[in-house]
């Protein structure tokens, strides 16, 4: 599908502290407020004079929150206390191909009051013992403290009035170290322990709501089950196929949020029967677990005695959907996506199968992560499964301070988050850290804020969404073919799925 993603923004920045979605911690609601007014409205996060790069990363007030609720307390004075420490692993996480000592030696210079007039700067060696000492999971903290809210109101996050994120999962190579190699399994065949990550993306901004974590030996399917309590009603949620179970399904979207999923095709696939074929081509079908699944779900729970699963009342959207390349060439796949949007005038068929191609999101969320920020082919630091851990947390938080980048910018241009380059958003970001970026007119140094960073990222070219491609998504598809100009046909289709007595 398509690249251009829905827009949206997501309301607090690591640097504020977050903002509860209800009733909750006040923080800094600049960007909201400059959504709420319109596009191309000025932007202000708090006191911009003293928001630097570094507290856009993660604030000091976010950290010693973090590390006091899991427990962590300097027993001495160092240079590395437990807040520049983790302000370290953030910059680990942003200056992938530095080394230790390079890395430290920016996070202390940006850091103010990190060094005291006279102390040498610590080593590389001593980053690593202070990343041991401390207490908890920290990072993990500091991620939900600053993962911010949903904001509905921004221009294209929306779809029939509903806030759009999307579930899916990948796997994370770490350090094959023999400590990682005991909590971490390696898959068949596989070289390198692997951590398996799950999360719930924003599809607006690209921004990670929520994610869980765990080794590959665990299932996305078990992940997501943690993840149930981050939906929230006033959502539509998108999934692929293989989160789906009726189980899962029922306790879902008992939490208010709307679904809509893609399911396997084939007419045993799904536990439904057809009761109704409605005028735009989809149908309203009773899910109902057969004796084998429910068998199957009491040996799984280890509990005989569970009841039934209550029958339910749900909506398919059987649809095709026809690749056309440059040169005439044609591809058609066939899709299921189950949906708690019964009515079908409000929610028309077509309308849902073009929703759900922004499910396509959470893969670009992977690769943003992935080669973008951590760089291609390159495994975690971390030589324990603590120190993976750290590491992981870190680039989601440093992840997520680069798409409110990419998001402030954005609305304070009235433009679509997805035209800010997120490749020019993490280069300049590096490159402030680093050297500062100079005025374009002047060449003056900027004063130690985002402001300046914010500009920089505004005058930079901008991405071209309305473009439409496909590229091969398997190595050997990547070397035969090439990334290619396409047009996108949907077409509701009806279901073979059995029909109710």
């Amino acid at each position: 599908m398509s690249d251009s993603a829905m827009s949206g923004a997501v309301l607090a920045t690591a640097g504020s502290g977050g903002v509860e979605s209800a009733g909750g911690a006040e923080g800094q609601l600049g960007l909201r407020d400059a959504v709420l007014a319109g596009p191309g409205a000025g932007i202000t996060i708090g006191d911009r004079s003293q928001n630097t790069v570094l507290e856009l990363l993660a604030g000091t007030c976010v950290i010693t929150a973090a590390l006091a609720r899991e427990g962590h307390v300097d027993v001495r004075r160092r240079v590395l206390t437990g807040v520049v420490t983790v302000v370290a692993v953030l910059g680990l996480c942003l200056f992938r191909r530095e080394g230790y000592d390079s890395v430290l030696a920016r996070v202390t210079a940006a850091l103010p009051g990190a060094l005291a007039p006279g102390d040498p700067s610590p080593t590389g060696q001593a980053l690593s013992q202070a990343r041991t000492r401390l207490v908890g999971d920290p990072l993990r903290a500091v991620f939900e403290a600053s993962r911010g809210v949903q904001c509905p109101s921004t221009p294209g996050c929306t779809a029939f009035g509903l806030y759009l994120t999307a579930f899916d999962g990948t796997v994370i190579d770490l350090a094959a170290t023999n400590t990682i190699k005991a909590v971490f399994a390696t898959p068949s065949g596989g070289r390198y322990p692997q951590a398996r990550l799950v999360t719930l993306v924003a599809c607006g901004t690209r921004r990670v709501l929520a994610a869980a974590l765990d080794s590959c030996a665990v299932s996305e399917q078990a992940l997501v089950d943690q993840l149930a309590g981050a939906l929230r009603p006033g959502t539509l949620n998108l999934a692929d196929r293989n989160f789906f179970s009726m189980a899962r399904w029922i306790a879902f979207s008992a939490t208010g949020a709307n679904l809509a999923w893609r399911v396997k095709n084939g007419a045993k696939s799904l536990p439904a029967t057809i009761i109704e074929v409605l005028p735009d081509g989809s149908s309203l079908v009773r899910l109902r677990e057969s004796d084998g699944m429910w068998s199957a779900r009491r040996r799984a729970g280890g509990y005989l005695a569970q009841a039934r699963l209550p029958d339910t009342l749900a909506r398919l959207v059987e649809f095709t959907v026809t690749v056309t390349d440059g040169r005439g060439k044609t591809t058609t796949s066939r899709f299921r996506v189950l949906t708690t949007l019964l009515d079908h005038r409000t929610y028309p068929a077509a309308q849902i199968a073009a929703v759900y191609a922004e499910r396509w999101q959470v893969e670009l969320v992977y690769y943003r992560l992935k080669v973008t920020l951590r760089g291609p082919g390159i495994r975690l630091r971390g030589q324990t499964p603590e120190l993976a851990r750290q590491e992981i947390w870190g680039l989601l938080i440093v992840y997520n301070a680069l798409c409110d980048l990419a998001t402030e910018t954005a609305v304070s241009l009235g433009i679509d988050p997805d035209e800010i380059s997120f490749v020019a958003v993490l280069r300049l970001t590096r490159a402030y850290l680093t050297n500062g970026i100079p005025c374009g007119h002047c060449g003056n140094q900027p004063n130690d804020s985002t402001d300046a960073l914010v500009t920089a990222i505004a005058d930079h070219p901008r991405n071209r969404i309305g473009r439409q491609r496909a590229s091969p998504r398997t190595k050997t598809q990547r070397q035969t073919e090439r990334t290619r100009n396409v047009t996108y046909t949907i077409n509701v289709a009806p279901s073979n799925l059995p029909k109710a007595a």
